[in-house]
């Protein structure tokens, strides 16, 4: 595996919960920017002054998560200190405050109304706050002055009306939308940052200069909104009429993420991936080396997907489709349909993504020896067939994969990727993305790369890399094609090397990518 180790980190229960309310960031000569506030983003100004001043601390020193909720006692505990934190004047009634850290900022809050608890004796500490929670707090704060006109529409309860009047006439909210503050939202950090900020007059905020990249939902154990409404709404209205599903397992965190998890689909050549675990599977069980024939079949399958013979050949000998449901069982995979045609297999991304981390990083029925002889395959493919999980990594990353591609009748191209990256942390996690229903090779492959460029640009850090596999030359095939005519048109190829680099079929398929090394 290049060598590199791989490092698998237990997810604990990591009491992260409270840290950003009692734990500074060290200090630096020159403030750092967070890794997840880039520059000129909207709180970036808010967050830089509150950092600063003292009054919000990152859960690290290089990671704000912006987007993780506040708690009211962390929302109180933030407004006590941009206050300068105050003594209180009289102890609180509660009994359900969880850390030593709160009982100031809270019996602060409580002796001067700034809170009145959720009952007599009970604060809730720990409960995310919401928008119009925390507006009311800061509302009392400033010593309940007069409001102004609530814009709007949502705003309906009276308690609510005051406090977001005010904040919108003193320009501290401009809502979620012109119409809409959206009062039973949950409070972000970033949100509660500018809130604070705003309402202390916009003070200039420090200078920050670029620090070492971190990936903060691998250094705080989150997971992310990966498959957000909006971002799949984008991808249907830019390939209309495709299919699409994904799966995604974060070795370094324990997240799971899922794209149309139920939705089946015929995997095309990803299923050889499966195939090359089962002749391992078989060579270990008999404690044996691969043979030479083997050797050669798993070559052209998996460095250049060819079908028949190398892939029907591998794929009888382990057994067909009963061979392949006897795998299945071995690795744990429940959702897949097989047929006498390899590349019919019915199947789901989180069937694949099951079997490739396996294969690739380990845990399941392979010994280290040949995970290790997997790896050496699927990291050295044909530079033609690396599009997929490679797209938008960073430099520093490793990956291995087998893509998919072979239109069908009735289910238009399809195409899929599903392999494994490796940072350079040595932390691992597995994708596999699969469609259907495209008009041509090209268009697929744009579906997929933009699903995976949007996975890895929101797990890794660091700026994307260039590939070998952007500078290639393609050309797409239409009936009737040849090997010859097509390394013509390409120039400098010669067919049967042409033949070989893209997929091995007698002709280029219609609506073929084929592409030159």
């Amino acid at each position: 595996m290049t060598g590199r180790r791989l490092r698998f980190l237990v997810v604990a229960g990591v009491l992260l919960a409270n840290v950003f309310a009692t734990v500074p960031s060290a200090a630096d000569s020159e403030p750092t920017r967070f890794s997840d506030v880039a520059e000129g983003a909207w709180f970036g100004d808010a967050v830089a002054w509150a950092t600063e001043a003292g009054v919000v601390y990152g859960f690290t020193e290089r990671c704000f998560l912006p987007g993780e909720h506040a708690t009211r006692a962390q929302a109180v505990a933030i407004l006590h200190r941009s206050l300068g934190s105050p003594a209180p004047s009289a102890p609180h009634d509660f009994t359900d405050l969880t850390g030593t850290w709160q009982e100031e900022a809270v019996s602060w809050a409580a002796s001067t109304g700034v809170t009145v608890g959720t009952t007599d004796t009970t604060f809730d500490p720990d409960r995310p706050a919401t928008r119009a929670e925390v507006a009311a707090f800061i509302w009392r704060a400033a010593g309940r002055p007069p409001s102004g006109p609530v814009p709007f529409v949502d705003v309906t309860q009276a308690w609510q009306r005051t406090a977001v009047g005010w904040m919108a006439k003193e320009g501290i909210t401009h809502g979620r939308t012109p119409t809409h503050f959206d009062p039973e939202a949950l409070v972000t950090r970033a949100e509660l940052a500018v809130f604070i900020w705003r309402w202390n007059g916009h003070p200039e905020a420090p200078e920050l200069v670029a620090g070492p990249e971190r990936n903060c939902l691998v250094d705080t154990r989150r997971c992310s909104a990966l498959f957000g409404e909006a971002t799949v709404a984008a991808w249907r209205a830019t390939y209309p009429g495709a299919r699409f599903t994904a799966a995604v397992h974060d070795h370094r965190t324990g997240c799971e993420y899922h794209l149309e998890p139920a939705l089946q689909l015929t995997t095309a050549s990803v299923i050889k991936a499966q195939v090359l675990a089962g002749v391992l599977l078989r060579a270990q069980d008999d404690a044996r080396a691969l043979t030479p024939g083997e050797v050669a079949n798993i070559d052209l399958m998996i460095r250049y997907s060819h079908n028949r013979p190398p892939t029907s050949e591998l794929y009888l000998q382990i057994g067909s489709a009963r061979g392949m449901e006897a795998i299945d069982a071995r690795f744990g995979i429940a959702g897949t349909a097989h047929t006498a045609r390899y590349g019919a297999t019915l199947s789901t991304a989180e069937d694949r993504t099951r079997l490739v981390e396996q294969l690739l990083i380990g845990g399941g029925p392979l010994d280290e020896a040949s995970v290790a002889e997997a790896w050496e395959w699927m990291s050295t493919v044909s530079t033609a067939q690396t599009w997929g999980i490679s797209a938008g990594l960073p430099a520093d990353h490793e990956f291995a994969l087998k893509n998919g591609f072979y239109p069908m009748s009735g289910r238009g191209w399809r195409l899929g990727t599903s392999g494994v990256v490796i940072d350079a942390d040595g932390g691992a996690y597995a994708m596999t993305i699969m469609t259907d229903l495209n008009p041509d090779e090209a268009t697929g492959i744009e579906l997929v790369e933009q699903i995976a460029r949007h996975v890895n640009e929101r797990l890794t850090a660091g700026a994307p890399a260039p590939r070998a596999h952007d500078s290639i030359t393609c050309l797409e095939t239409s009936a009737n094609s040849s090997w010859s005519a097509a390394a013509v048109a390409l120039g400098s190829v010669d067919a049967s090397t042409l033949q070989l680099l893209n997929g091995g079929e007698a002709a280029p398929l219609n609506g073929q990518r084929v592409c030159r090394p």
